[in-house]
């Protein structure tokens, strides 16, 4: 029997029940009879407003065209392979916190000036901070904002935080991807559009989709655009130690990097490689439960995070905090100047972020039913 006649079955039933208090009430007569009727009735109506409360409405995944624009302009030239503390990260930021803006996300970074003197809480869409850089060693940054060494300098850092409120402000799902790279190295641009563009065009796209839904989630979902993952996950790694007023619990962490490339032996562009802490039995079940939904299930690499720093999830998931990583393969053009645009894989990219959103819905939903 399909929905629509279940529906039907329910209508005739309840006509049915309808008549037969009608019938059992007509030796009544006046008010008495009017109010027994409404009671009966109002007792087969709350149950159907209740159940429609607790089915809440999915939210619709993104498609290709919700994230090419940022998926282009991340890897593009202009932004100068965006490595972390130079130019092109900088101008990186500033479009990520416009696109946030834009989808009508409120800014999580860093208390204004205007805080002292307003008695409400206002924010940046950046988290500030300092790195220490080395000469001699270009692919590695320290938090510190002292130079200790000659050899050494200073570089200004951020990361780019949004957020959509939730009814429980308590409680916090964080959706994550890095968005820097490893910028202009003998005169060759390193476009970094998988590594990881890819994730970040993903992360906003998601909070596009679920800010336009116009649907209050169980929960805040703060969306966030690590710095300086490349260094040595430096803007993650500030951000839990920071502990900021404003972040209480958090319950997940979703972690997207490189999301639009094939390893060279995933020839049919099926695999998808997921991430979590041992203990996240439930986590693993909402991954294989969305993937089975799916017309073209993935092959799923279900993998232990534990004794890994591969990506930023290693910052929240050392302290305990579940965290999904999406992964989808190291490609052939992995940290080469050929990771393009044009290389990446954009359906699968779709269709991995069509699990993402699965599986962020399943855990906010199940938040709501507890």
């Amino acid at each position: 029997m399909d929905k629509s006649e279940n529906n039907s079955a329910s209508l005739l039933q309840k006509s049915i029940i309808t008549f037969r208090v009608t019938m059992l009430t007509g030796s009544l007569t006046g008010k008495l009879r009017t109010k027994i009727i409404i009671v009966l009735l109002l007792l087969l109506i709350i149950p159907d407003q209740i159940s429609a409360q607790k089915k809440q409405k999915q939210i619709a995944p993104p498609v290709s065209d919700d994230f090419y624009e940022s998926l282009l302009v991340l890897s593009s030239p202009q932004m100068e392979g965006r490595e972390a503390g130079k130019r092109g990260s900088m101008m990186a930021s500033d479009y990520i916190a416009s696109k946030m803006k834009f989808n009508g996300l409120q800014p999580f970074g860093d208390l204004t000036s205007e805080q002292s003197r307003k008695k409400q809480e206002r924010r940046s869409w950046f988290q500030n901070f300092k790195a220490l850089t080395f000469r001699d060693y270009r692919d590695s940054m320290l938090l510190t904002g002292v130079t200790t060494t000659t050899r050494a300098d200073t570089a200004s850092l951020r990361n780019v935080l949004g957020i959509i409120n939730g009814k429980d402000r308590s409680k916090n799902i964080i959706i994550g991807a890095h968005y820097d790279h490893l910028g202009i190295r003998d005169g060759k641009t390193f476009f970094g559009a998988d590594d990881n563009a890819s994730g970040v065009a993903g992360m906003l796209a998601l909070a596009a989709k679920w800010s336009a839904s116009g649907i209050k989630p169980p929960c805040n979902l703060i969306f966030a655009a690590w710095a300086a993952e490349e260094k040595g996950l430096i803007g993650s790694s500030y951000f839990v130690q920071q502990k900021d007023p404003g972040l209480n619990k958090i319950l997940l962490v979703i972690n997207m990097d490189m999301i639009a490339g094939n390893a060279p032996e995933d020839t049919l562009h099926r695999t998808v490689s997921i991430g979590t802490l041992p203990e996240s039995a439930n986590l693993r079940r909402i991954a294989i439960k969305a993937n089975r939904s799916r017309s073209e299930p993935f092959e799923l690499d279900l993998w232990d995070v534990v004794g890994h720093w591969g990506s930023d999830y290693a910052c929240f998931s050392t302290t305990g905090i579940p965290v999904m990583t999406f992964f989808s393969g190291f490609s052939d053009y992995y940290h080469t100047p050929d990771d393009t645009m044009d290389r990446t894989d954009l359906p699968k990219m779709e269709n991995i972020l069509k699990l993402v959103n699965d599986c962020l819905f399943q855990v906010a939903d199940s938040l709501r039913t507890r």
